[in-house]
């Protein structure tokens, strides 16, 4: 802008020695500095006019930890020289940006690749970006919007648990109920006849062969139990900041158990303040914890005992509870002492709050799980939650089922 001004006041100034003195030369001085002017406005405009850009994320999923990559490319495609361009990217993602500035050559093209890291998890916005040029004077300066908005999502980490809440030798989920049912589960008990309407998925080959007739598979109620995983995003519990924060670490921890029991065939369901995902299995359902787990915030006044309270009706007989919560409140217990004497299996994730900063003690806590004989894992700032996971700390006499 200074200088365009200055080039507005130099002409003026031509122009009136030229008109009051009758200057023939500075006729031709205004001229060329009009033209000039003129000239300088038109190459900014085609130097954003004529380029191409495109912009080329490998995936619009990621990972806390995991490479973000976008292959880029800018042409030229005009028989000008572009001096100066810049591309200024108007992206959210922490630590990723593609803003940069260069030169092309007539007929030019660039082509270039941008990793960075994930840092934080969410979901971001990706673009717009805008091209920005001018004149090799710089006395213009022109810009045009070349990528609209894509939206990234980065799911938390998942750490690999070597272990959770299971004794050395017990099954996982308690014994086989017994009860036969039409659809297919993980335990098959017995093969019978084949009768019309059977599904040919069900036809047992082996027995078929040995028997010379179609035979099918019999199965029963699968002996594992929903578990839930109850995370407790009360924003009046929380302690630290970033990473370092029991939000952070209280997501991971739910990530990890989450993909866990996932692997290990078992129905998996996640509670929240504000957010339910219903009991499921497979990689579909781990895709949908994570989707959750990448966009909650700790942004709720509601406390982890009201929360319990309002869900008491989905916990039934034989269903597992995780809590994980950095509260160090202990109305919750009783609460989880209630579905212990229903049958209903309870174990918690105990975040210290007191290693976050800013928070008191927890021990209070952790001696009325104790007494209530509910398994406690205690995760403290900086320690590994496969280490801190793998063993509760105090001891109950009942496993997750």
């Amino acid at each position: 802008m200074p200088r365009i001004l200055g080039l507005l006041a130099l002409w003026l100034v031509v122009a009136l020695i030229a008109v009051f003195g009758d200057w023939d030369v500075m006729y031709h001085l205004a001229y060329g500095l009009l033209l000039l002017g003129l000239a300088a406005y038109a190459w900014a405009q085609v130097n954003v006019r004529h380029t191409f850009f495109r912009r080329q994320p490998r995936a619009l999923r990621s990972q806390v930890g995991m490479p973000f990559d976008e292959r880029l490319e800018l042409e030229n495609r005009s028989w000008l020289p572009k001096t100066w361009i810049e591309i200024v990217d108007r992206s959210t993602l922490p630590g990723h940006s593609i803003s940069r500035a260069l030169a092309l050559g007539p007929r030019g093209r660039r082509l270039a690749t941008v990793r960075s890291v994930c840092r934080q998890r969410g979901r971001f916005r990706l673009g717009p970006v805008d091209l920005v040029s001018g004149d090799p004077l710089g006395l213009f300066q022109a810009w045009r919007r070349v990528a609209g908005e894509q939206t990234v999502i980065v799911y938390p980490a998942i750490v690999d648990l070597p272990a959770f809440g299971s004794l050395p030798g017990e099954l996982t989920g308690g014994a086989v109920q017994g009860e036969r049912v039409h659809f297919t589960t993980p335990n098959a008990s017995s093969i019978r006849d084949y009768q019309p309407g059977d599904a040919y998925s069900r036809i047992h080959w082996r027995s078929t062969a040995r028997t010379g007739r179609l035979m099918v598979k019999e199965f029963e109620l699968d002996p594992f139990s929903d578990l839930w995983l109850v995370l407790d995003l009360d924003r009046e519990v929380q302690a630290g900041r970033g990473p370092e924060s029991t939000e952070e670490y209280a997501v991971t921890a739910a990530a990890a158990l989450a993909n866990h029991f996932l692997n290990q065939h078992r129905a998996v369901g996640l509670i929240t303040q504000g957010q339910l995902l219903a009991p499921d299995r497979g990689p579909r359902q781990l895709n949908k914890v994570l989707e959750l787990l990448a966009v909650v915030r700790a942004t709720s006044s509601t406390s982890l005992d009201e929360l319990l309270i309002s869900e008491d009706g989905r916990f039934s007989r034989r269903s597992s509870v995780v809590v994980i919560t950095a509260t160090t409140e202990e109305q919750w217990v009783r609460q989880c002492r209630s579905l212990v004497n229903r049958g209903v299996s309870a174990s918690a994730v105990l975040l210290e709050a007191g290693t976050f900063g800013g928070a008191p003690g927890s021990i209070f806590l952790v001696a009325a799980l104790a007494a209530a004989s509910i398994p406690t894992y205690l995760v403290k700032r900086g320690e590994s939650l496969a280490v801190a996971l793998s063993r509760p700390s105090t001891f109950a006499p009942h496993p997750v089922r």
